[in-house]
Protein backbone atom coordinates (compact mmCIF):
# COMPACT_ATOMS: atom_id res chain seq x y z
CA UNK A 1 0.00 0.00 0.00
CA UNK A 2 1.40 3.41 -0.86
CA UNK A 3 1.95 5.19 2.43
CA UNK A 4 1.51 8.56 0.78
CA UNK A 5 -2.10 7.65 -0.02
CA UNK A 6 -3.13 6.45 3.44
CA UNK A 7 -4.38 9.01 5.96
CA UNK A 8 -2.79 8.68 9.39
CA UNK A 9 -6.21 8.18 10.99
CA UNK A 10 -6.60 4.89 9.07
CA UNK A 11 -3.49 3.37 10.62
CA UNK A 12 -3.74 4.81 14.13
CA UNK A 13 -3.12 2.00 16.60
CA UNK A 14 -1.85 -0.40 13.92
CA UNK A 15 1.63 -1.66 13.15
CA UNK A 16 3.13 -0.03 10.05
CA UNK A 17 6.31 -1.37 8.46
CA UNK A 18 8.30 0.81 6.11
CA UNK A 19 11.29 -0.15 3.98
CA UNK A 20 13.61 0.86 6.81
CA UNK A 21 11.97 -1.71 9.09
CA UNK A 22 12.30 -4.71 6.80
CA UNK A 23 15.07 -7.15 7.55
CA UNK A 24 15.54 -9.10 4.36
CA UNK A 25 18.09 -10.58 2.01
CA UNK A 26 16.23 -8.93 -0.85
CA UNK A 27 18.26 -5.67 -1.14
CA UNK A 28 21.55 -7.58 -1.48
CA UNK A 29 19.97 -10.05 -3.89
CA UNK A 30 18.55 -7.19 -5.98
CA UNK A 31 22.02 -5.69 -6.30
CA UNK A 32 23.65 -9.05 -7.09
CA UNK A 33 21.08 -10.07 -9.73
CA UNK A 34 20.67 -6.69 -11.42
CA UNK A 35 17.18 -6.20 -10.03
CA UNK A 36 17.54 -2.52 -9.35
CA UNK A 37 18.59 0.46 -11.36
CA UNK A 38 17.05 3.81 -10.54
CA UNK A 39 15.71 2.53 -7.20
CA UNK A 40 12.29 4.17 -7.24
CA UNK A 41 10.39 0.85 -7.31
CA UNK A 42 12.78 -1.11 -5.07
CA UNK A 43 11.12 -0.32 -1.70
CA UNK A 44 7.77 -1.57 -3.00
CA UNK A 45 9.31 -4.76 -4.34
CA UNK A 46 11.22 -5.41 -1.11
CA UNK A 47 8.13 -4.86 1.04
CA UNK A 48 5.98 -7.07 -1.18
CA UNK A 49 8.69 -9.75 -1.20
CA UNK A 50 8.83 -9.78 2.60
CA UNK A 51 5.52 -11.66 2.65
CA UNK A 52 6.66 -14.32 0.17
CA UNK A 53 8.71 -16.44 2.57
CA UNK A 54 12.23 -17.78 2.08
CA UNK A 55 11.90 -19.77 -1.19
CA UNK A 56 9.08 -18.54 -3.41
CA UNK A 57 8.65 -19.88 -6.92
CA UNK A 58 9.10 -17.61 -9.91
CA UNK A 59 5.35 -17.79 -10.59
CA UNK A 60 4.56 -16.78 -6.99
CA UNK A 61 7.02 -13.87 -7.22
CA UNK A 62 5.47 -12.62 -10.46
CA UNK A 63 1.98 -12.86 -8.96
CA UNK A 64 2.93 -11.09 -5.71
CA UNK A 65 4.75 -8.27 -7.48
CA UNK A 66 2.19 -7.71 -10.23
CA UNK A 67 1.07 -4.35 -8.84
CA UNK A 68 4.58 -2.86 -8.68
CA UNK A 69 5.84 -1.15 -11.80
CA UNK A 70 9.46 -0.94 -12.88
CA UNK A 71 10.55 0.86 -16.01
CA UNK A 72 14.26 0.08 -15.78
CA UNK A 73 15.00 -3.61 -15.31
CA UNK A 74 12.50 -5.66 -17.27
CA UNK A 75 11.69 -7.73 -14.13
CA UNK A 76 14.00 -10.69 -14.85
CA UNK A 77 16.61 -9.47 -12.34
CA UNK A 78 13.90 -8.87 -9.75
CA UNK A 79 12.49 -12.39 -10.20
CA UNK A 80 16.03 -13.89 -10.03
CA UNK A 81 16.73 -11.92 -6.85
CA UNK A 82 13.65 -13.24 -5.09
CA UNK A 83 13.14 -16.73 -6.55
CA UNK A 84 16.75 -17.67 -7.25
CA UNK A 85 19.11 -17.36 -10.19
CA UNK A 86 17.44 -20.15 -12.19
CA UNK A 87 14.02 -18.47 -12.04
CA UNK A 88 14.64 -16.04 -14.89
CA UNK A 89 17.24 -16.18 -17.62
CA UNK A 90 20.09 -13.75 -17.72
CA UNK A 91 20.31 -11.75 -20.92
CA UNK A 92 22.83 -13.05 -23.37
CA UNK A 93 25.41 -10.55 -24.39
CA UNK A 94 27.15 -11.19 -27.64
CA UNK A 95 30.78 -10.39 -27.83
CA UNK A 96 31.64 -7.72 -30.32
CA UNK A 97 33.18 -9.46 -33.27
CA UNK A 98 35.60 -7.62 -35.38
CA UNK A 99 34.37 -7.17 -38.87
CA UNK A 100 36.79 -8.18 -41.60
CA UNK A 101 39.05 -5.35 -42.62
CA UNK A 102 38.28 -3.87 -45.91
CA UNK A 103 41.09 -2.94 -48.16
CA UNK A 104 40.74 0.49 -49.68
CA UNK A 105 40.24 0.51 -53.37
CA UNK A 106 42.77 2.57 -55.15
Amino acid sequence: MNSCLVPFAHVRGRKVTTIEGVRSRAPAAFAREGGTQCGICTPGFVLAAAALGPRPTAARVREALAGNLCRCTGYAGIVRALAGPRAAPRPRVRSARRSPRRTPRG
